[in-house]
């Protein structure tokens, strides 16, 4: 015989936003961000966006968002880049969707919530960065020894491992 106190909650595609914030606030989320790369001039150049939207307002971020349920990590990636930027993205061998350059799990990186990040060394395989979006005002190549003054989660730290990682 069933057991009558138990309630059944219909599957939703989105949470209420009193749902969403209490599960961001109680539990670790799964990002993925691109460090999205070129070589330019024989040097190495990062893209980043610089957010219109809270938190990290007026920052410059590398590209990157948290893994929807019902996607694997390769469609978390692909979604990420395409509707973001509105570009292809491969992920530099030897690492691919399952294996990120590195994890990062500081619960300081994010003021929202709790991310549990993979960071994926991506370059651009079709398509032409977009010049603003949604939830940025700009996109732009900077050298990679010279990054801007102010950016947002913790990205500077982000980027130098990623680039550290590829030039050893």
């Amino acid at each position: 015989m069933p057991r009558r106190d138990k309630k059944i909650i219909p599957q939703a595609k989105f949470l209420s936003k009193r749902v969403f914030e209490l599960i961001q606030k109680s539990v670790p989320i799964p990002c993925a961000d691109l460090v999205i790369l070129k070589i330019k001039n024989k040097k190495i150049e990062v893209l980043l966006i610089k957010r219109k939207i809270y938190p990290e307002i007026g920052k410059w971020c590398v590209v990157g968002g948290r893994v929807l349920k019902g996607e694997t990590l390769a469609q978390t990636i692909n979604r990420q880049a395409k509707n973001e930027l509105g570009i292809l993205v491969p992920i530099i061998p030897p690492w691919d969707a399952n294996h990120p350059l590195r994890v990062f799990d500081n619960i300081d990186f994010d003021p929202q919530k709790h991310p549990i990040l993979l960071s994926y060394p991506v370059i651009i395989k079709s398509g032409k960065p977009a010049p603003s979006g949604p939830e940025f005002s700009e996109s732009k190549w900077f050298p990679a020894d010279k990054l801007p003054e102010i950016m947002g989660f913790r990205h500077r730290e982000e980027v130098k491992v990623v680039l550290k990682a590829l030039t050893q």
